[in-house]
């Protein structure tokens, strides 16, 4: 079975082998993003807790890493989590990385 990651308010899965495919309560539209140009910055809010932002670039960069600003150009999606649901997170998105051959940082860059 493909990865996916089920919240209350999206769904995050991998569709045909090589895509993310993100849809959102209340938003009818699903969104893909290659793995390839897949990129998923986490920073932390003020209060306890990250930001997850997803988007994509096509210059070489980790597929998953701590930043203390998130800098992804054009269309992203932001996910506010709690920090005890980060580990979660981070072993959905190395197993993307997995899958396409890409890293993961797990230190803030």
């Amino acid at each position: 079975m493909p990865p996916e990651l089920n919240r209350d308010d999206a769904i995050m899965r991998v569709v045909d082998g090589d895509t993310l495919e993100i849809m959102f309560a209340g938003i009818t539209n699903a969104e893909r993003i290659p793995l390839a140009w897949l990129v998923v910055q986490v920073h932390p809010m003020r209060k306890k807790g990250f930001q997850i932002q997803i988007g994509s670039s096509s210059t070489e960069q980790p597929l998953y890493s701590f930043v203390r600003k998130p800098s992804i150009p054009g269309k992203s999606f932001i996910v506010p989590i709690r920090a005890e649901e980060e580990p979660e997170f981070r072993a959905f998105f190395s197993q993307l990385a997995e899958l396409c051959g890409r890293s993961v940082t797990t230190q803030e860059s």
